[in-house]
């Protein structure tokens, strides 16, 4: 019955694996799909003759948001890459945040893309023609699963779900004013054939705080669901059954060791050591010297790692 119970727990650096290279993919099929529709657009490939063409295609809020995603999108390649050099993969905060911004951005895109610009131009254009299908719907849908599944390091607190609004916020505002009022721009997005523009502006914050709050809950929920695994592993694989908390330590110690190259920064695991420290019930052992105890191994097998190289 033990086999069967600890065969099901999964090594959390495989976890983290999983993640580095899924995310990885997702990133850089973005990447590209981004790059090639924004230049078809920019240098007029379709031949439009709209206002929109060219370079204006950069007023569109479809192309501002996918430029947004992508950029956020970028910025996480080389912690996946690192993730997957040390098999432990840690995104920071901000990066997460970015990454939750820019999602709600094309989220919202396809949204839009479905309900304001498919019943004026057509569902199967404004899905699947052109560039179409690639900023308003092959990369919000990768991008949503990128954030929903593979960055979930991180758990997301409400508060910044109202920083995700903002840029829906100012482009909103900029679009009304340079639509309705200073009439530089024309009205691409057919707004006067649907509502009044007050009530657009609304509902399209409204919808965007929805979405917010959508892609919060389902990333939180992917995030307890890895934490969790990760916790498990730590806490009950029998790859770290010891007699004594020290010797699980130093076992973690010399993993992490193996990952080491010249020129990295050493960093203390404190999430890890605080699950073994509970595995043990090891309250009699301070936190503190649970860390030392961890350095000073880390930095032995450092030593004997070059000293092998050197031979």
């Amino acid at each position: 019955m033990q086999k069967e119970k600890t065969a099901k727990i999964t090594n959390a650096r495989t976890i983290n694996k999983m993640r580095c290279i899924f995310g990885l993919i997702i990133c850089s099929i973005v990447i590209v799909l981004t790059v090639v529709s924004l230049t078809l657009n920019i240098i007029n490939f379709y031949k439009d003759e709209t206002p929109e063409a060219g370079i204006g295609t950069l007023r569109m809020y479809t192309s501002l948001s996918n430029i947004l995603a992508t950029l956020a999108a970028s910025i996480c390649i080389p912690f996946q890459i690192e993730g997957l050099r040390k098999n432990r993969f840690k995104l920071p905060s901000w990066v997460v945040e970015a990454m939750y911004i820019g999602t709600c951005g094309v989220f919202l895109t396809f949204i839009i893309a479905l309900t304001m610009i498919s019943p004026t131009s057509g569902f199967v254009y404004a899905m699947f023609e052109r560039s179409n299908l690639f900023m308003h719907t092959l990369n919000p849908i990768f991008i949503t699963i990128l954030f929903t599944v593979a960055i979930s390091d991180t758990r997301i607190k409400f508060s910044r779900t109202f920083f995700t609004i903002i840029p829906t916020f100012i482009y909103a505002v900029l679009y009304f004013i340079l639509v309705f009022e200073a009439k530089v721009w024309r009205d691409h997005y057919h707004i006067r054939d649907i509502v009044q523009w007050p009530v657009a502006f609304i509902v399209i914050m409204a919808v965007a705080f929805g979405l917010s709050v959508l892609l919060r809950f389902l990333h939180n929920l992917t995030n307890k669901r890895v934490m969790k695994g990760i916790e498990r592993y730590y806490k009950e694989s029998p790859d770290y059954e010891f007699e004594k908390i020290t010797f699980a330590i130093s076992k973690l110690a010399k993993e992490e060791s193996m990952y080491y190259s010249e020129g990295d920064n050493i960093y203390i695991p404190v999430d890890i050591i605080k699950l073994l420290s509970e595995r043990y019930n090891a309250t009699t052992l301070p936190l503190d010297i649970q860390y030392d105890i961890y350095l000073e191994n880390y930095l032995s097998n450092i030593h004997v790692k070059e000293l092998g190289e050197g031979n």
